[in-house]
Parts: C-alpha cells; structure tokens; sequence
C-alpha cells in the first residue's frame, strides 16, 4: 500500500499492451474479490470484438484498468466494463482518470456513444445519463443503465435492443 496520498501526477494513463493480460487479470480479481470480471475482460480483450483497454500504471506497477468494448444497437457503440482500481489505490481518482482518459479515447477513435451499466451518481459526473439509455432494450434495463453521447446527438432517435458480446452473459 502507498504510503499517504499519492498524486495522480504520479500515474501514468495509457493504452494496455498484450504482455500485461496476467497483471490485468491479477488486479480484475483483486479489484473485485472475485475471478468473473477477471475473465470477462480477458475474454473479452481475445476475442472477435473491438475493444479499447486503458491501465493506469504507477512506478511499474498496474493500479488500474478499464475496457471498452463494442457493442451492437446503435451506430458505433461501446460497453464500458469493468473498470477495476487497485484497492490500494481507491480514492485516488485512479478510476475517475481512467474513465476520463478512455472516453477521450474513445471519441479520437471515432465512436459515437458509451453505455454502462453503474452507479449514477459515480458515472453521471462524466455525463452518462440513464434517460439516453432509456430507449435501450436489454434484459438489465433500469435505472443503472446509464449511456453517454461522445458526438452530439448520436443517440437521438435511436431505440431498440443493446447486443453484449457474449463473455457478458458469463457476469
């Protein structure tokens, strides 16, 4: 564990690289305290789908990871999940900077839209909000679905089913 605060100046927000898959999984497990999230990211970053993998790194060592992944509904979609912080790490803004990092990415590459499914009042501060995903059909529709326009108004008008890449069904 760190000693005191550590700056968030002293992390380094980056794209994963294929020889991190073990660290990734090591800090998914301990992040969530069990090995489902772990494989879905896994699976999820060797398979077939599109994926965006951001890991926050300090002094070698990761402290955080986040996901993307792409989605079927609307036109050039994306599933933000999971996105794990070293315990050590919490309250560091770690996860804040890593979604922001990702969603910066997100929009250079070209996507349109992000959906999670998470905490409101967490996700709502980047501007996710669950009445864009209202029009959402997907079997955990509800209030902690939330979406997110990366170009204005790409979701105007959409509606209809939200189709996970199948590792989700595993979670």
């Amino acid at each position: 564990m760190p000693h005191g605060r550590v700056a968030i100046s002293q992390i380094t927000f980056r794209d994963s690289a294929p020889e991190e898959d073990a660290a990734i999984r090591e800090l998914e497990a301990r992040a969530f305290g069990r090995e489902e999230e772990a494989d879905l990211a896994l699976d999820l970053m060797a398979g077939p789908v599109e994926t965006l993998s951001l890991v926050a790194v300090r002094e070698g060592r990761l402290v955080g990871h986040l996901l993307f992944s792409r989605i079927e509904g609307p036109e050039r979609c994306l599933a933000l999940a999971p996105l794990a912080v070293d315990p050590d790490f919490r309250e560091m803004y770690v996860g804040t900077e890593l979604v922001r990092h990702g969603l910066k990415r997100a929009r250079e590459a070209g996507w349109k839209s992000v959906f999670v499914l998470g905490e409101p009042n967490y996700y709502g501060r980047f501007g996710f909000r669950s009445e864009l995903a209202d029009p959402a059909v997907v079997e955990w529709q509800g209030p902690f679905l939330l979406a997110m326009e990366l170009e204005p108004d790409a979701l105007a008008g959409w509606s209809g089913p939200l189709v996970y890449p199948e590792p989700f069904s595993k979670v």
